[in-house]
């Protein structure tokens, strides 16, 4: 955890946003259950310590927190949100997560929780923006709308398409990217603790679309330096 920390400390400057913890929240039989793991609670625990040291610096930053409230991950085409009445302003971080906060005197007030759903909505917006301009650089191939990448990449998916949705439903980097943009409205920076491991798979299946939906906001133009931090090992 101290060398993590120490590697994260490079990345910290005012107006930044430091997150951890990314869940994914299951609905069943009208109720929701949050998808944890030690791993995931190790990467709230890092985003924390490391808020506290900014915070030791008096640097102008905050806490933040991504969690997939949409019922399904990003790669799913259904998802099993029905029936149920979700409501996200009151919705509460789970005991574990508390725990943690109260243990670091942190008011759990000043969370900052961005919705997956709202990041997906954001990147939809931002994809049929950018299509609909003049020599879009967004083409159509059979199964989805791209993007290329000319610094490594390659052909980056946006959308796959559907029967009743001929621009297509997010794929996982328009998802990734559509937060970024979110952020960049707000901060210059943000560092991401993310836990990747096996038992970890139906929170965070895939890290390369995270970074992939990086390289897309950057596309599309967001400033904001985001700083991704990857463990595999409980800490």
């Amino acid at each position: 955890m101290k060398k993590i920390l120490a590697g994260a400390q490079n990345y910290l400057n005012n107006n930044c946003l430091i997150t951890g913890g990314h869940y994914r929240i299951f609905y069943k039989n009208k109720s929701f259950q949050e998808n944890l793991n030690e791993g995931t609670i190790n990467s709230f625990k890092l985003a924390v310590s490391l808020y506290k040291i900014a915070k030791s610096r008096k640097l102008v930053i905050d806490l933040g927190i991504l969690i997939n409230d949409m019922g399904a991950s990003c790669d799913e085409s259904e998802c099993d949100i029905k029936n149920l009445a979700f409501e996200r302003e009151s919705y509460r971080l789970p005991s574990q997560y508390l725990e943690i906060l109260e243990q670091e005197d942190i008011s759990r007030e000043i969370i900052m929780i961005f919705w997956e759903k709202h990041a997906r909505n954001r990147g939809k917006k931002e994809f049929l923006k950018r299509l609909k301009k003049k020599n879009s650089d967004i083409f159509g191939e059979a199964g989805g709308f791209f993007i290329s990448d000319t610094r490594g990449f390659g052909k980056i998916i946006l959308t796959r398409t559907r029967e009743n949705d001929k621009y297509g439903v997010p794929a996982c980097p328009l998802i990734m990217a559509g937060l970024n943009l979110e952020q960049n409205k707000i901060y210059k920076s943000s560092i991401n603790f993310y836990y990747i491991a096996n038992d970890n798979l139906m929170n965070i299946d895939n890290y390369f679309v995270i970074e992939k939906g990086k390289r897309v906001s950057e596309i599309f133009g967001a400033g904001i330096s985001v700083n991704n931090i990857y463990f595999n090992k409980l800490l």
